[in-house]
């Protein structure tokens, strides 16, 4: 009697081995993370050249957007970020560069630097970042992007002008994917109207 109570013992101690290791052979469904870049057609404004060298700062941005997190609204006065979809790197970071190069593109200065080392320069651009977001408030989606600029002249440290820049663009669907291609349009028209906005005003700083 007691062999066959411990066969019994034995064979469902074994059965419940194969079960939990059975368990354990089951894959996890981890979700990737998707990353994306800002990376629009640079706009080419041609312009009266000048002999003024250009300094574009590393743009600054709110605490809210100065992260990789893609940020997002489906309530009012709520910001939220998606949790499977990030930038390769902050929007300000990635957008210094284009801004460096749709100025150079102008042919409007002699030289547009991105940063300041031992070069002489005679303007600096300044960019703060105010929002960068997908709003799901209305159908479609559609991204907001706000940034406010400044033009120094760096020899009597004076304010040239100011600006502050709002662009909305519709999304093509109620996703992350569709907000960075609608992200990537208004980054386009935001280069658009910086360029036009230091040509403009360094235009007439040379002719005074």
């Amino acid at each position: 009697m007691l062999s066959f109570t411990r066969f019994i013992l034995s064979l469902f101690i074994i059965s419940n081995t194969f079960l939990l290791a059975g368990c354990g052979l089951k894959p996890i469904h981890i979700t990737p993370t998707q990353t994306y870049i800002l990376n629009p057609t640079i706009p080419t404004i041609k312009a009266k050249p000048s002999q003024l060298t250009l300094l574009v700062e590393t743009p600054k941005a709110n605490p809210a957007f100065d992260t990789t997190q893609m940020a997002y609204v489906n309530k009012p006065y709520q910001l939220a970020y998606f949790s499977y979809n990030q930038w390769a790197d902050t929007p300000a970071q990635m957008l210094h560069p284009l801004l460096v190069e749709a100025l150079q593109n102008t042919n409007h200065f002699h030289a547009v630097i991105g940063n300041a080392n031992s070069t002489k320069y005679d303007m600096v651009l300044s960019t703060r970042m105010l929002e960068l977001q997908q709003v799901f408030l209305q159908q479609p989606s559609q991204i907001q992007l706000s940034v406010r600029i400044q033009l120094v002249d760096n020899n009597s440290h004076r304010v040239i002008a100011i600006k502050q820049l709002t662009i909305t663009e519709p999304a093509t669907e109620n996703n992350p994917y569709s907000g960075v291609m609608a992200a990537n349009k208004a980054t386009e028209k935001l280069l658009q109207q910086i360029s036009e906005f230091c040509v403009v005003n360094t235009s007439q700083l040379t002719t005074q």
